[in-house]
């Protein structure tokens, strides 16, 4: 009997930290989602591997890679505009 009082007693403590966790991974989800529309690559499926337990992680560690591809590759798109608008007024 003691066991089992104990049992819901640590389930009780730890149901905000799990609830809080949720919301953290259901607000990182939906800005995946939108770096997915810009970055042009399926929303629901970055919103579904940002949902799943555990390949949530790695998953976030190549959305900062292919976030910071993406802005390279804009700032690449950038120089070449400016370098054609530069040989063009010269």
């Amino acid at each position: 009997m003691h066991d089992t009082v104990m049992m819901m007693d640590d389930a009780v403590t730890s149901l905000p930290l799990f609830t809080g966790l949720i919301i953290l991974w259901a607000g990182c989800a939906i800005g995946n989602g939108f770096i997915a529309y810009r970055l042009g690559h399926s929303v629901a499926l970055w919103v579904i591997l940002s949902l799943i337990p555990i390949v949530n992680y790695l998953f976030y560690i190549f959305v900062i890679y292919a976030t910071v591809l993406g802005i390279i590759k804009r700032l690449n798109v950038l120089t070449e505009r400016l370098a054609a608008t530069a040989a063009q007024t010269t």
